[in-house]
């Protein structure tokens, strides 16, 4: 009945779809219904519409349960649904894109319930004889963990449960293991041994393998490719991880359920529609400064998907804790509480103070030597003069933790100020790209500039934050939050370009610039080279008036020069002040005295291990498989010789950032856009613009971490302002291209390059925030359903 009724929702759906489509083609070229049979078609097509959307809406609420068919439903309905609304909406204000849209949700909703599906579709072809064995009848009558009253076999810990199944004499196309999992426990290891008709005598030992997930009923399903009729199965079934699982029973020829990935199916429509909207809509080619509404609104739309994804990707983590709990920690970590603490007792150093063992160890910032000593310390904290301190800026304990500290008695949580920041981050990101497209290239074609949206908030590096929100995340999104602001400020001000400088958003840049290094020592040279393009500004700050003049040059130069530096330099004679006070040098930050896995006041520098994360962050591709993580990069040491510290097992690796960001293979072109400027002066100050913040900075600070070692959250501190520059590159380029197949390809690269980012940075973002390796083990059934995006076969 299921199948039935799943071929006459299909048909109809398809049906239904294909109308409105073919109606909305219609609508564009001005044809009105020739016959009232056309007409009547057309109104029961709506009625059919509406009622598969009903259909959609009661299985989404589970007021029904289509079995092995559910979420097919949905999809089904959802496809007729939107077809009619497109279709309806159409009829106002006709859009070409209308058409394409309707033709992606229906290629969209068939793969997904065909192709996509099709070990679904197994037991339609063939003649298989289902059976199902209960935990009584499979659990050896010996076996204490059976429980009678409920009929279920309890397996817990390192125990394995071997099910026999013998006399079988037929064709097994797969193996349904009945399982419930224990609170604590998110999956178990099923393999298979097999004899068949091949193979009467010994078992095939391992022919099959699964992995049941919590929450995921596909997983349940193993399937078996044999080379005949079988005749035992041996099902080995244990907890993962040591945890505690219920085996109910065990099936053959079980119909394995649909497993509908949503993921995949946007992707397909957006990619679709983004491909029409591309090559072939007007408003996509038109620039950007005669299209102002419409990327407006793609601005807003993408932004709030990113702050959406992120709030989402935050309390998923959370699971179960509710936003109050989590506001009302009475605990904190070196940031949120120990800085905190130190503050408002008035010192500089923590408050908690080392033993007197520790300060009379001889080699402190020796990790072997501490660690073998037993002397008690504190992990990654500053040791000085006989006192701890933290390394970590002090922005936002100054600004936010120790303020909400005084106000509630509590301590700011980890998690919520990630999110916080990175939020605040995110939309300056858009603020901050849509500025200098506004400023710098305002030709640029609507379509190029949202896909350069797109793939700038996907690789921006903020992801690898969000996903794993500790405090050594707090202080990159922190500086992601006030740098992107800054460096809009500094846009909007006319520091870069021909006009005046505007003397407010001068001075708001230049605080936020210095706050910056406050939240991250790391960012003092994107500081610095914003302090550097201010005085280069200095010469348009005077103005003119209407005849040509420069009344008052001097007072305004002065009035610029002092809204330019003045805020960066109180800022930095706190910081300097801070310094000074703590380890008696104001350029000394005192990470060279962090317990932690190198002793800094020794280690020697090595060109070799600089190449290491310039590498593994810029160049490292990615690889494709089948299996999880399905889009992984392997970490390269080179032959280095040498300690590199990667930090693989708190934070996973990802591919370099050409590979991340196709558009930054643009730099190759940097001659050739040099070459078209005219006057030595120009492509000097192109040069630097460009080449200093995107280029040189980046490099540099990738350059520095062979010291710290390697951790992917640090991409936020170059990933986003390298990007910037290779699409003023391509940016550039294309505003001098005549040919149309040229502009063409562009656009198709564009494309190409969004959809790329989404695919393979959104894949590993995503790896690393729901993790599931040798490393941390903590997310099983969301390693299973990126898996089976890719190998939808399995």
């Amino acid at each position: 009945m299921e199948t039935f009724l799943f071929i006459l929702m299909f048909a109809v759906s398809v049906a239904v779809t294909a109308v409105f489509l073919q109606e909305t083609k219609s609508d564009l070229t001005g044809k009105e219904p020739v016959s009232k049979r056309l007409a009547a078609i057309r109104r029961m097509s709506l009625c059919a519409a509406v009622l598969l959307a009903f259909i959609a809406a009661a299985e989404f609420l589970h007021i029904i349960n289509m079995g092995a068919y559910s979420g097919a439903f949905m999809v089904l309905g959802c496809a007729a649904g939107i077809s009619a609304l497109v279709c309806t909406m159409n009829k106002k204000r006709r859009y070409h894109s209308a058409v394409w849209l309707i033709k992606a949700v229906l290629i969209a909703a068939v793969l997904e319930t065909t192709l996509f599906n099709i070990p679904t579709f197994r037991m339609w072809f063939g003649s298989y004889k289902s059976v199902y064995f209960s935990a009584d009848e499979c659990a050896d009558s010996k076996d204490t963990n059976f429980h009678a009253d409920t009929g279920e076999l309890a397996v817990r810990g390192d125990r394995t449960s071997v099910f026999t199944l013998e006399n079988i004499n037929f064709e097994v196309a797969d193996v349904f293991v009945d399982l419930d999992f224990d609170t604590q426990t998110k999956a178990a290891d099923v393999s298979i041994d097999a004899m068949d008709e091949t193979c009467g005598v010994d078992y095939r030992p391992v022919i099959a393998e699964g992995r049941p997930v919590i929450k995921r009923p596909h997983s349940q399903y193993v399937q078996l490719h044999l080379s005949g009729d079988v005749s035992k199965l041996k099902v080995s079934v244990s907890p993962f991880n040591s945890g505690a699982i219920l085996v109910k029973g065990i099936g053959l020829n079980h119909q394995i359920p649909m497993d509908i990935s949503w993921a995949r199916l946007l992707l397909i429509i957006f990619g679709i529609v983004f491909w029409q909207l591309m090559m072939n809509s007007r408003s996509m080619q038109q620039s950007i400064s005669k299209n102002k509404r419409i990327f407006r609104i793609a601005a807003v739309l993408i932004t709030d998907a990113a702050c959406l994804a992120a709030v989402v990707t935050t309390f998923v983590k959370l699971d179960n804790y509710s936003i109050t709990d989590i506001m009302k920690r009475t605990s904190g970590n070196q940031m949120t509480q120990e800085l905190v603490d130190a503050f408002e007792a008035g010192s500089t150093s923590l408050l908690k103070k080392p033993s007197e063992k520790f300060n009379e160890f001889e080699t402190p910032y020796t990790g072997d030597a501490r660690d073998s000593s037993g002397i008690e310390y504190q992990w990654d904290h500053v040791y000085y003069d006989g006192q701890y301190y933290s390394y970590y800026g002090i922005a936002p304990v100054v600004l936010v933790f120790m303020p909400y500290h005084k106000l509630t008695g509590y301590y700011f949580p980890d998690s919520m100020a990630v999110l916080l920041f990175a939020l605040i981050g995110i939309i300056g990101l858009t603020k901050l790209y849509r500025e200098f497209l506004k400023k710098l290239f305002p030709k640029t074609p609507t379509g190029i500039a949202i896909a350069g949206l797109i793939i700038i908030q996907v690789v921006s590096g903020i992801w690898f934050s969000i996903g794993r929100p500790m405090f050594y995340e707090i202080a990159m999104s922190a500086g992601f939050a006030t740098l992107t602001w800054a460096v809009y400020f500094m846009l909007s001000a006319n520091i870069i370009g021909g006009e005046r400088p505007v003397l407010s958003r001068t001075a708001v840049s230049s605080l936020l610039f210095a706050i910056a290094v406050l939240c991250r020592p790391t960012l003092v040279l994107y500081c610095i080279t914003a302090g550097a393009f201010m005085l280069l500004a200095v010469p348009r700050a005077a103005g003119t008036n209407k005849k040509g003049e420069k009344p008052e040059a001097g007072s305004r130069k002065f009035s610029y020069l002092l809204c330019a530096l003045l805020p960066m330099v109180c800022i930095g004679c706190v910081q300097m002040w801070y310094n000074y006070d703590r380890f008696g040098s104001p350029f000394e930050f005192g990470i060279q005295y962090s317990l932690t896995i190198n002793d800094f006041t020794r280690t020697q520098f090595h060109p070799r291990l600089s190449l290491v994360p310039i590498y593994n962050y810029m160049f490292n591709p990615p690889v494709f498989s089948m299996t999880y993580p399905n889009i992984s990069t392997e970490f390269q040491f080179l032959n280095a010789g040498g300690f590199f510290y990667a930090d693989l097992a708190s934070t996973r690796n990802t591919s370099g950032l050409f590979f991340l960001a196709l558009p930054m293979f643009a730099y190759f072109l940097s001659y050739r856009a040099l070459k078209q400027l005219r006057g030595r002066r120009k492509k000097l100050l192109t040069a630097v613009y460009i080449g200093v913040p995107c280029l040189l900075i980046p490099f540099g600070i990738i350059a520095s971490v062979w010291e710290s070692g390697y951790a992917v959250r640090y991409m936020v501190d170059f990933a986003w302002q390298s990007l910037l520059g290779a699409f003023a590159i391509i940016f550039f380029l294309y505003d001098r291209l005549s040919d149309k197949t040229k502009k063409r390809l562009v656009f198709g690269f564009m494309w190409f390059a969004t959809m790329w980012a989404l695919i393979v940075g959104g894949v590993q973002a995503f790896n690393q925030m729901f993790r599931f390796d040798a490393f941390d083990l903590g997310y099983p059934e969301m390693a299973y359903s990126v898996q089976r995006i890719f190998a939808f076969w399995s």
